[in-house]
């Protein structure tokens, strides 16, 4: 088994640690053979911070869009007086 770090970030901070991930393998080819293996593994990383950071934000997209369809139901229901 491989030894694992799990490390728990909000998304704000994934997202700089990305991009500063990004930053320092940009120089390098995207050749796997001819790149040191060390910029291999800091991509992979790179891709499973783009796959956590991808679903968080399309998690909180729906939560907003069903939040504006509930305030747009409750918009358009009769104002009874009751619970409203």
């Amino acid at each position: 088994m491989k030894n694992s770090v799990t490390l728990e970030l909000d998304l704000r901070t994934a997202a700089a640690v990305r991009e500063c991930l990004f930053r320092d393998t940009k120089i390098y080819t995207y050749d796997e053979k001819s790149c040191p293996q060390r910029v291999n593994d800091i991509r992979n990383a790179i891709v499973s911070l783009d796959k956590q950071i991808e679903a968080e934000l399309t998690a909180a997209a729906k939560e907003i869009a069903e939040a504006q369809e509930l305030s747009e139901l409750e918009a358009q229901a009769p104002d009874t007086g009751v619970g409203k």
